[in-house]
């Protein structure tokens, strides 16, 4: 019976030992600091080099998924606290500019300090330096050549007339939207097909910049409807970048809910499910080609 007991006394010290030991490693790893940077700024015009104090600057993940955002300071600066080894997209914009986005990959060093200038206009992200000066070498960055993008009187009557062509060219120049499903951000077979001619199409032609914005049916209340036409932007930019459309071709508008119904099926109105479906919808306009 002593020797039982004290097989059962030397098992408890040692499992109480390994639980001690594996408390502890949790808690040295919590301890740990996390490794993080700091990426700042300002936005500018391109064309004047005057600070832009009324921009926003939105952080993003290659998702298209919305981190942070941030309207600037009165010096039009901003500042956003990152992790190392991460892939983001920083996004500036400004009322009655382009909206211009850079993809950028962390590196895995801790408390290292980034600057970055947003050029509004025709304008692009441009790299300055590190904390000490020095030129920032290790930041792996995807650029695209970008190009103005105006919604101008002249352009929107070429890509008119171009729809005009027969029906074996008119498919290069007309994207049809993508339409979800009842209480659904999620992209059915449909959509997922629609969306691979739109990769298709933008592949084709490297200077096609596309403009998205999401609906949704007026059937549920209006913090409802507009959270679904969120999802869905979001949802078609992030299909649209993995599959390699780099963010300069793509201007997100984000979701305005059931405010531009394309038929008159609103909160009063007894329509049917196509009806309604319509209306529940991811749309895109060509602004350059």
């Amino acid at each position: 019976m002593k020797f039982l007991i004290s097989i059962l006394f030397v098992l408890s010290i040692i499992t109480l030992n390994a639980q001690t030991e594996q408390t502890e490693a949790v808690a040295e790893a919590s301890a740990r600091p996390k490794c993080t940077q700091i990426v700042t700024g300002e936005v500018r015009n391109k064309t004047t080099n005057e600070l832009l104090p009324q921009a926003e600057v939105v952080l993003s993940d290659t998702n298209g998924n919305i981190i942070e955002t941030q309207a600037v300071t009165k010096d039009a600066t901003f500042s956003f606290a990152i992790n190392c080894k991460t892939d983001y997209i920083l996004e500036g914009r400004r009322v009655d500019f382009t909206a211009e986005s850079k993809q950028f990959t962390t590196t895995d060093e801790a408390r290292k300090r980034l600057k970055l200038l947003i050029l509004l206009d025709k304008g692009n992200i441009d790299f300055i330096t590190g904390a000490k000066g020095k030129e920032v070498e290790q930041i792996s960055t995807k650029k695209v050549q970008t190009k103005e993008i105006q919604f101008e009187e002249t352009k929107l009557k070429e890509i008119k007339s171009i729809e005009k062509k027969p029906a074996s060219e008119k498919e290069e120049v007309t994207i049809h939207p993508v339409y979800f499903d009842l209480a659904s951000s999620y992209l059915n077979k449909a959509g997922k097909t629609q969306l691979q001619k739109i990769v298709n199409l933008m592949k084709k032609y490297p200077n096609m910049v596309v403009e998205l914005s999401a609906h949704s049916d007026a059937q549920g209340s209006d913090k409802i409807n507009n959270w679904f036409a969120d999802r869905r932007a979001k949802r078609v930019y992030g299909y649209l970048l993995k599959r390699g459309i780099h963010a300069n071709r793509i201007i997100n508008k984000g979701g305005f809910g059931a405010t531009r119904l394309v038929n008159n099926c609103n909160k009063d109105v007894q329509c049917t499910e196509a009806q309604h479906q319509q209306n529940r919808r991811t749309e895109f306009v060509i602004v350059s080609m």
